[in-house]
């Protein structure tokens, strides 16, 4: 095993679990600070270029077997696109950033309120469709995409793109003021055994298996990285998008996945699962795990994998 280290969180206490990489192994957790503790997360670890956003392809077998970072963020979502298809944003701290991270895609109109909830921070993409680019350029986001910025991209112009993480966090400090709402602890009571289970969207899948101390992640059957904590599968609304991209001649009309509102949830962690409600009335603030009993369900320290899904 790889030796412990302290990781910052962008999720409201400190991640101690760095991954080595696409389908290695993982470093235990070092001390994490007060999961109920400060409103920006981040103080502890400095003042400037905390926290970055990375819209993540994941199409094909050939562009999962080429991804590079995902191991190695803080927090995860899976997310339906247009044709049932799926993408990632990837949320990472500034501490143990990957040399590099990609393919990177395109935004899309349900990251913007989805990262809302973490306050100012960097996301890069590689375009959007042309609707969308003046919301963007609204959002309380640091946009940062091959037009602005094409030195922190390889092979600009040319699929596949990779970003160089180091530059962007370099050149667009962004310090998050809020967390997304997370709450990290030992496992409560009550959980059911479940070493493995699949999720699907239309044209797309997910599965999980506990395994040496944590999940290892497989993208439409094929094996994607290992070691995430804990893995959140929420269930919400998606619904069409205000846009429609026309690809090869034929109209793609965007999703949008709703992370506002509330609805159900399951918590995997352990080996084991816990039924949970979901909870983010404002759009500003964080979303709530909540158990049976009223308390926040906990995470185990270490990355967390959300899974959004019908």
């Amino acid at each position: 095993m790889h030796p412990r280290r302290a990781r910052a969180v962008v999720a409201g206490a400190v991640l101690g679990l760095l991954l080595a990489g696409c389908g290695g192994s993982a470093r235990h957790p070092g001390p994490s600070s007060s999961a109920t503790g400060a409103a920006n997360p981040l103080d502890n670890v400095g003042t400037a270029g905390n926290v970055l956003a990375v819209k993540i392809d994941n199409v094909t077998a050939h562009i999962q077997a080429i991804q590079q970072g995902l191991a190695q963020a803080d927090i995860v979502y899976w997310i339906q696109v247009e044709g049932g298809q799926s993408r990632f944003l990837a949320v990472f701290d500034a501490n143990h950033l990957p040399a590099t991270i990609g393919p990177v895609r395109s935004a899309r109109q349900t990251d913007i309120p989805l990262l809302q909830q973490y306050g100012h921070l960097d996301l890069a993409y590689s375009g959007a469709i042309s609707g969308l680019l003046p919301l963007l350029a609204r959002a309380d986001l640091q946009n940062v995409t091959p037009v602005e910025d094409p030195d922190a991209f390889s092979n600009r112009g040319v699929d596949p793109t990779f970003v160089d993480p180091q530059q962007i966090l370099a050149r667009y400090p962004s310090v998050p003021a809020r967390s997304p709402g997370f709450t990290f602890g030992p496992a409560p009571d009550g959980g059911s055994a479940l070493a493995a289970a699949t999720w699907h969207l239309p044209a797309a899948s997910i599965g999980v298996r506990y395994e040496g101390g944590g999940y290892r992640v497989a993208v439409d059957g094929h094996p994607a990285w290992s070691g995430t904590a804990t893995v959140v599968v929420q269930h919400v609304s998606i619904v069409p998008g205000d846009f429609t991209d026309f690809n090869a001649g034929h109209p793609d009309n965007e999703v949008v996945t709703r992370t506002v509102g509330a609805g159900p949830a399951q918590v995997l962690r352990d080996g084991q699962v816990w039924n949970v409600q979901w909870s983010r009335p404002d759009p500003a603030g964080g979303t709530a795990f909540t158990l049976p009993n009223g308390r926040q369900m906990p995470f185990a320290t270490g990355p967390v994998l959300v899974v959004l899904v019908p």
